[in-house]
């Protein structure tokens, strides 16, 4: 017999609920999940059921020539929704850019969301670019490039990026905001300059155990996402050092310039909404541009 006899009565089951959508779709353990790493949507085809949504906005640019580390994109932790039968957009915020001139920051990251409003991550903000660009506010703020104040952040898990320094011969840029920490401010001692690290993001584990557990490609060599860009330096004397700011962990980092040499070269980030690192100094061709950021991420879970 289908259904359950109570007083007499047939009472048919509930619908079963089904959805599909994602880039990436996996059961592990007690839940189902449906990972997007682009624009799409989640239908839900039957049935009603309490989802769960967790979204990261996209990660931002970093700025030019000895410039400053992008800004982690916003992290929004799981937040429960009624879902029934409907269609609901899925967007994915896109990586910020790498700022080309020294009068731009870098790109903002793209924001995400779920159902437009029932869910908005913001996109980091990007990194300073020159000598006087400040960062951009964002989910995370940008690192600064001159001796300004790094962008303020806005949004659940975000952190400002750090200051800049410019006192010659000391030039070092700040380091994007993280997830879990700001990003840290340009500075110098003991004759090195010394771009800002970036702040550090999330773990994949205190988001969600299974996430790292469960073998998903969409995360394969990812640990931590949410991380803020290093910042650039330069020192304009050829016998002294200079150091890059370190990227959080997935996050862009920044390059390092003495009057004669490239010390380190810039990086782009690897990890969702984390930032990208700032470019190199003028007098070294091909790598003055910032880094990119990294896009942001859209996940859906709910129990099976």
């Amino acid at each position: 017999m289908i259904g359950n006899v109570i007083s007499g009565f047939l009472v048919q089951p509930n619908p079963p609920f089904i959805a599909t959508g994602g880039n990436e779709v996996s059961t592990v353990g007690a839940f189902k999940y449906h990972i997007f790493t682009s624009n799409g949507n989640f239908e839900v085809t039957a049935g009603s059921q309490t989802i769960e949504i967790c979204s990261i906005g996209g990660g931002a640019g970093g700025g030019y020539d000895v410039g400053a580390g992008g800004g982690a994109g916003e992290l929004d932790l799981f937040t429960s929704f009624s879902a029934s039968v409907n269609t609901y957009a899925v967007v994915v915020g896109n990586g910020g850019a790498g700022s080309t001139n020294g009068s731009s920051v870098g790109g903002t990251g793209g924001n995400s969301s779920f159902n437009s409003t029932t869910v908005t991550s913001l996109g980091g903000g990007g990194g300073g670019s020159g000598s006087s660009t400040a960062g951009a506010t964002g989910g995370s703020g940008g690192g600064s490039a001159g001796s300004v104040a790094g962008g303020s952040a806005s949004g659940s898990n975000t952190n400002a990026g750090g200051a800049g320094l410019e006192s010659a011969p000391y030039y070092a840029r700040g380091g994007g905001g993280g997830a879990t920490a700001a990003g840290a401010a340009g500075s110098s001692s003991g004759g090195i300059s010394r771009g800002g690290n970036g702040g550090a993001g999330y773990t994949l584990t205190s988001i969600d155990s299974n996430l790292t557990s469960g073998n998903f490609t969409s995360f394969s060599g990812m640990t931590v996402v949410a991380s803020g860009g290093g910042g650039s330096s330069l020192i304009t004397d050829s016998s002294s050092n200079a150091n890059a700011g370190a990227g959080g962990t997935g996050a862009g980092s920044g390059a390092a310039n003495n009057m004669i040499a490239l010390l380190a070269t810039p990086t782009a980030a690897v990890s969702y909404g984390s930032g990208g690192g700032g470019g190199s100094w003028t007098g070294v061709a091909g790598f003055l541009s910032g880094r990119n950021g990294k896009s942001g991420l859209v996940i859906v879970r709910y129990a099976v």
